[in-house]
């Protein structure tokens, strides 16, 4: 017998099973693309937790890769072939969330002192597009790459949702595959340094040109806006005590109700807490106190010495001194003085944070209609405080989903709208159409909070979620032609979206230092914002220990997610003509 002969044998039927097996497993999964579009975000996040120092690609990216990857992988067995109506229903979900978590600071920046950075992310956007284009057309780009390096050198991925909306629109085909491929090797491309090369731009070198020292220059702002980076825990708290006593025979308050007992007090004090017969008593004005009550009380110390006097004995009864404390937060329907801050403390009520249009808003500015308490107290006090101030904003778990899709139909039909331009059809799609709507009802919510509400987890879900699933599908449908892409493109894309990502910024920076005349602190914060690079945000402020910087980022941020989500379908159509 010839051992050799059969171990050649025995190899040969291994690899016609492992070939057998692996085409039985590709076959299966192009046949059913939902298998792996999950596989590509069970892989895509765990590579975007990956650190290479304090970098990561993060999921979009790693998604993307994956998909690429794994379409790649099966090209022997077929393409994926996946309803375009998919990527459209999630994409058009991301989109509308940011526009709904935007539009408050979008609207309030209009109207603020900000209107300098307002104009420096405009610029920033202007030139952007004024640059792409020249590169665009010098190089003989073609609308996939287009759309590709725009959205991974500017770092704003919904771009990448915009333009694939308006090459469907102008594009079919062979002709359409194609240039979604290109754009997402572009996009896969240009992505790493357009993080890394801002953030170190603008941490290191964004000062340096306009001969500042950002350290000194820091420290003055903060001198200038007396700017606390605690300004987010500012809390206004009075001399308040919470005492608990037993009403003895003959104390001269058995038998008054509990509103008469306030008012007698000027209300700068508040029962919280009635224990009868070791029961706890429902409160309401009415309700009249009884010899033996344990009554807790909260509020300013003369009043709390007064209440004692009145034939008391305080009690340490543990149960008795057992606050029922809430945090709320509440959304005034008027105008009010400063002296409804020391109202509130009077009657036990911390106000943990105030805000204006997404702002903290600082200490002395007297109070307006729609601002924001975060109130700390009893839940007696205030519930009596929200009665005068106006209404507890809702903030439940439970979203509003017949607001959120009334929100996505109009601004769906708003992306529908379409006009010729020098024969160039200008449409914003359904990505820009789903941003504007999300802007709009946003806007509205947070001026009406008891309708429209959509919780922080559900806003996670759709902006993650809801851009990676389409992410998916982009690299599963282009990654047969990934290899073909990379070689056709290179080097060249990637010394074009270099060039996409610094020019804007070097450019911006200039026209904020000598046209408008901002500092380096503004200029850098509100360029974070315009480029919609938080990595960046984050590295200036490691770099200078100090968040000032995001006071300018805000507003940036805001006008940067809806203008470079714009832009997208503009310069598309452009290289398409």
């Amino acid at each position: 017998m010839n051992i050799g002969l059969i171990s050649h044998e025995v190899l040969e039927t291994a690899q016609r099973i492992t070939v057998t097996g692996f085409s039985d497993i590709a076959h299966y999964l192009i046949a059913n693309p939902v298998i792996s579009i999950f596989i590509c975000l069970a892989l895509g996040y765990f590579i975007g937790k990956v650190k290479i120092k304090s970098f990561t690609v993060g999921a979009t990216v790693g998604t993307l890769l994956v998909g690429l990857l794994i379409s790649l992988i099966l090209k022997g067995a077929g393409t994926y072939e996946i309803d375009g109506t998919v990527k459209t229903i999630f994409f058009s979900l991301f989109i509308f969330t940011i526009g709904y978590e935007v539009g408050p600071s979008f609207f309030a920046s209009l109207k603020r002192s900000g209107l300098k950075i307002i104009v420096l992310s405009i610029f920033f956007a202007v030139v952007a597009f004024a640059v792409s284009i020249v590169l665009f057309k010098t190089f003989d780009i073609g609308a996939g790459e287009a759309g590709g390096i725009l959205a991974g050198s500017l770092t704003q991925s919904a771009i990448l949702g915009t333009a694939d909306s308006t090459m469907k629109g102008m594009l079919s085909g062979t002709e359409l595959k194609t240039a979604e491929s290109q754009m997402a090797v572009a996009y896969a491309l240009t992505y790493v340094f357009g993080t890394i090369g801002v953030v170190v731009f603008l941490r290191n070198g964004a000062s340096k040109l306009i001969g500042a020292n950002l350290t000194d220059t820091v420290k003055k702002k903060i001198e200038q806006t007396n700017f606390h980076e605690s300004s987010s825990e500012n809390t206004v708290v009075g001399n308040i005590k919470a005492r608990a006593f037993c009403l003895e025979k003959g104390a001269e308050l058995i038998g008054k109700t509990i509103g008469s007992i306030e008012e007698q007090y000027d209300d700068s004090l508040t029962i919280i807490q009635i224990l009868r017969d070791g029961k706890r008593v429902n409160l309401a004005p009415d309700v009249q106190l009884l010899e033996k009550d344990t009554v807790t009380i909260i509020g300013l110390l003369d009043a709390v010495l007064n209440f004692e006097a009145s034939g008391m004995k305080e009690t340490n009864d543990s149960e008795a001194l057992r606050l029922d404390v809430v945090k709320q937060e509440i959304v005034l329907t008027n105008n009010f003085s400063l002296d409804v801050i020391k109202n509130l403390s009077e009657n036990g009520i911390v106000i943990s944070e105030r805000m204006r249009d997404n702002d903290i808003l600082p200490e002395e500015e007297e109070l307006k209609a729609l601002d924001h308490l975060t109130l700390v107290g009893s839940k007696v006090a205030i519930s009596k405080a929200v009665k005068k101030l106006g209404y507890v904003k809702d903030t439940g778990t439970e979203t509003d989903i017949s607001f959120i899709s009334i929100g996505l139909v109009v601004g769906l039909l708003i992306g529908a709208i379409s006009f010729v331009v020098s024969k160039i059809p200008i449409t914003l799609g359904s990505g820009g159409g789903a941003l504007i709507g999300g802007l709009l009802f946003g806007y509205y919510q947070d001026r009406h909070s008891n309708y429209g509400l959509m919780p922080k987890a559900t806003r996670w879900f759709c902006k993650s979620v809801g851009l990676n699933l389409f992410i998916a599908i982009v690299g599963l449908t282009s990654g047969a032609s990934f290899i073909s892409a990379l070689q056709s493109m290179g080097l060249k894309v990637l010394l074009i979206g270099i060039l996409v990502t610094i020019l804007p910024h070097i450019a911006s920076v200039y026209f904020g230092r000598f046209v408008l005349k901002l500092d380096a602190v503004d200029i850098i914060g509100a360029l974070c914002g315009a480029g919609t690079c938080t990595a960046a945000l984050n590295g200036v402020v490691e770099e200078c220990d100090s968040s000032i910087f995001a006071i300018a980022y805000t507003p940036g941020y805001a006008m940067g997610n809806i203008l470079l989500t714009v832009l997208g379908p503009l310069v598309v159509a452009i290289c398409i003509h």
